[in-house]
């Protein structure tokens, strides 16, 4: 795998999907997860078979609990998405930072367009691990690159619902600030549901806290570098107005762009 720290992460929640949808007391289904981590595993190195194993141990014993978060953030995002699209006929569903995520098969995706976007060298190993299986379009960019944005709407700019599911803390705030600032320029009648972290989660002990943990797990570092001190913030950052907010930490924010 020719993958960089942060992008790794996606491993994590992957790994975090697949436990819990073979976990017999857990409601979460999500065999897509399952095969696309069997094919992950069978094509890395034999370092990457020892941390997936790791992570697998971990999610699956003493580190259930982030797990049960991980699948609840999926499951809240998931349900969402599919109110979204029951009300909004023919709409447009953006997967931001998409990474290992197996929501096209776990939301109800017939009256909709779906697209997901992440860096290339995150596309180029889920095409690996799925190939045939993905017959939606999937958009190779940093998110920071707007020019996605043109891609996107080159037909139309309304009923969009864009997902941002771990994302926002590992970007600077500054990028952030610029993102949901475009976003809510470039998009009308739509909705944005993203989580979001709390932000003292990116300062002093708590973000070496973030910035270490994986490293000494896992071998790799993640570091959340930005937060919002209440989940109203967000109207703050564009022509936003908040829907609702679930959860605690981190939260999953959901508010229309006007």
């Amino acid at each position: 795998m020719n993958l960089a720290d942060v992008s790794k992460t996606a491993i994590i929640t992957m790994v975090c999907r697949s436990t819990q949808s073979k976990d017999p007391k857990s409601d979460f289904n999500d065999p897509m997860s399952v095969h696309s981590l069997d094919k992950l595993f069978d094509l890395a190195s034999e370092s990457e078979k020892k941390m997936i194993l790791k992570m697998k141990k971990m999610y699956s014993g003493f580190g259930k609990v982030d797990a049960k978060m991980a699948v609840w953030r999926v499951s809240t995002i998931d349900s969402i998405v599919n109110d979204y699209i029951s009300k909004n006929h023919q709409c447009t569903v953006i997967n931001i930072a998409c990474g290992f995520d197996t929501r096209y098969w776990r939301i109800d995706k017939k009256d909709c367009i779906y697209i997901e976007l992440d860096l290339p060298e995150v596309i180029d190993q889920k095409k690996e691990l799925l190939g045939a299986q993905i017959d939606y379009k999937m958009i190779s960019s940093s998110v920071l690159d707007f020019s996605w944005i043109d891609e996107v709407t080159k037909d139309r700019n309304r009923n969009f619902i864009i997902v941002m599911e771990g994302l926002l803390y590992y970007l600077q705030e500054e990028d952030v600030k610029k993102l949901l600032y475009e976003i809510s320029r470039r998009f009308t009648n739509s909705q944005l549901v993203t989580d979001a972290a709390p932000k003292k989660m990116s300062k002093g002990f708590y973000r070496k806290l973030s910035k270490w943990s994986a490293k000494l797990l896992f071998g790799f570092e993640m570091v959340w570098n930005s937060g919002f001190k209440k989940a109203e913030d967000l109207e703050s950052y564009g022509n936003y107005s908040l829907v609702n907010v679930e959860g605690k930490m981190p939260y999953v924010i959901t508010a229309s762009i006007n």
